[in-house]
């Protein structure tokens, strides 16, 4: 150990490594529990790259636990720390890329990603990471620059900084029109003997419509909502999503026969325009009413707003909404028209 040359930062890194794997009882500490450590201790431009690419310590965790049982010793943690497995040994004797004497985060993540078939890059591709983005940055920041040049490279590849995208949502700035529902009343979407869900609103923009939806209890909720299928990890498959009862399903039926559902969500934030079809939830807020008497539970109410994209072209338009864990459901149909003729008028005003 005294002869790896590491500053301040990859030493806590690779401490936090050798716990961790000591903790979990595997046998050596591989490069997986390093790029743990890295991700659990970053600080400055390493927490800024982890944040780019969701790099956050519990999907870290997560991933490692996926990736740990292949490896796991039988008689659990032992009193010391676990020895360094070779590839750790062989990044730990690496040399630091600007040429200084001691080793940093980033170069650390360099060398163990330079091996495809490092735990550690085996970790990132079964999050659905890209080698070749992370291994770029990563190769930037060991060189070294300038807080502004790590600054201006990162805001170049933040896609969430990029131009702003219709399929991600309306614009700050730019203008939405509402959308008057019948009566001018909320349009009920199910009914239960626990829970009421409503649409609340639609509004229509340039090139698509969002929709609101409340859920109110009238009983305390055995399983709250929740409005997107769990994300699962899948060695080798990276991310899937996993539905349950208590998983909340939206489907918008287009005249045409497509259907926009939330059963598996896509990212807002992408390079390039995705395929046509996309139902992504901008926002929930929760509200809880703890009314003063006892004979009466505190009433629960979620709120949710969704941007659906494309504009649909002709026919109607359905909302299927499901609650399995409350029993609730029902569709309501959308006026087209109505919609449409919103989203022209603000395009003839741009």
């Amino acid at each position: 150990m005294n002869g790896f040359l590491l500053d301040a930062g990859a030493r806590l890194a690779l401490d936090v490594a050798l716990g961790t794997a000591g903790a979990m009882g595997d046998e050596h500490c591989g490069t997986e529990h390093l790029l743990f450590g890295i991700i659990a201790t970053g600080r400055g431009e390493i927490a800024e790259m982890s944040e780019l690419f969701a790099l956050n310590t519990l999907r870290a965790e997560r991933a490692l636990k996926l990736l740990r049982g292949h490896h796991c010793a039988e008689d659990g943690r032992s009193a010391s720390d676990p020895p360094l497995s070779t590839r750790v040994e062989v990044v730990l004797h690496s040399k630091p890329m600007d040429g200084s004497e001691r080793l940093s985060c980033f170069d650390l993540l360099v060398a163990m990603i330079r091996d495809s078939r490092s735990g550690a890059s085996t970790m990132l591709r079964n999050l659905g990471i890209r080698l070749g983005e992370i291994r770029c940055l990563a190769e930037l920041g060991a060189a070294r620059l300038d807080r502004s040049e790590i600054e201006g490279l990162i805001a170049a590849l933040d896609r969430r900084s990029t131009g702003h995208e219709p399929w991600w949502g309306p614009a700050q700035s730019a203008p939405v029109a509402r959308v008057s529902l019948p009566d001018s009343r909320p349009q009920l979407l199910g009914r239960s003997e626990t829970a009421v869900a409503t649409l609340d609103g639609v509004v229509a923009g340039p090139e698509g419509f969002g929709l609101t939806i409340t859920i109110v209890s009238c009983d305390d909720w055995m399983l709250p909502p929740r409005w997107e299928p769990e994300e699962m990890l899948l060695p080798g498959l990276g991310a899937v999503h996993r539905s349950a009862p208590d998983v909340v399903t939206i489907d918008l039926r287009y005249g045409d026969g497509q259907i926009i559902s939330n059963r598996d969500p896509r990212p807002r934030y992408r390079s390039g325009p995705p395929p046509p079809g996309i139902l992504v939830r901008l926002g929930t807020r929760s509200i809880i009413d703890d009314r003063n008497d006892r004979r009466s539970p505190a009433r629960r109410s979620e709120t949710s707003e969704w941007w659906a994209w494309p504009l649909p072209a002709a026919g109607p338009v359905s909302v299927a909404f499901e609650w399995p864990a409350e029993a609730l459901g029902g569709v309501i149909e959308l006026d087209v028209d109505r919609i449409t003729t919103q989203a022209e008028a603000l395009r003839s005003r741009g």
